[in-house]
């Protein structure tokens, strides 16, 4: 059976007990000494052992060069959309009645010209549109 490249990798940091940064998927870090290792899981030795699962993760390297290209950053938190104000409750007139009718009777404003206008295009449009489709059927 052909041993795979991850496998040669690990032999090779646990024969040498070279110290190993392992990336997660979620971009957690273990660093610590290859103790053993199957097809489904590496256990890492290091303060405490820790049993990592290998479809978990992202990237092996050794802890030497994980030092050297990763430069210390702060982890700056994702900027959180300022809260919404709360929406205003909207107030309805309580209905007419003859105790509280309003002194001066309501008037409507009309409409804008331009708007009157385009509503009554509307109107004839779909009029037309109506007698069309009566006279094909």
């Amino acid at each position: 059976m052909e041993t795979n490249l991850l496998d040669k990798m690990l032999s090779t940091y646990r024969s040498q007990k070279t110290p190993v940064t392992i990336v997660l998927q979620n971009n957690a870090r273990i660093t610590g000494r290859i103790g053993a290792f199957d097809s489904y899981v590496i256990v890492m030795e290091n303060q405490r052992n820790e049993i990592v699962y290998r479809h978990a993760i992202s990237s092996l390297l050794p802890y030497v060069a994980a030092e050297q290209t990763q430069p210390r950053e702060p982890k700056v938190a994702p900027a959180r959309p300022a809260p919404r104000p709360a929406p205003k409750p909207v107030r309805h007139a309580p209905p007419a009645t003859a105790k509280n009718k309003p002194s001066r009777p309501e008037h409507k404003t009309a409409a804008a010209p331009s708007e009157s206008g385009l509503n009554t295009g509307m109107k004839e449009g779909l009029l037309r549109w109506m007698q069309e489709h009566k006279a094909g059927k």
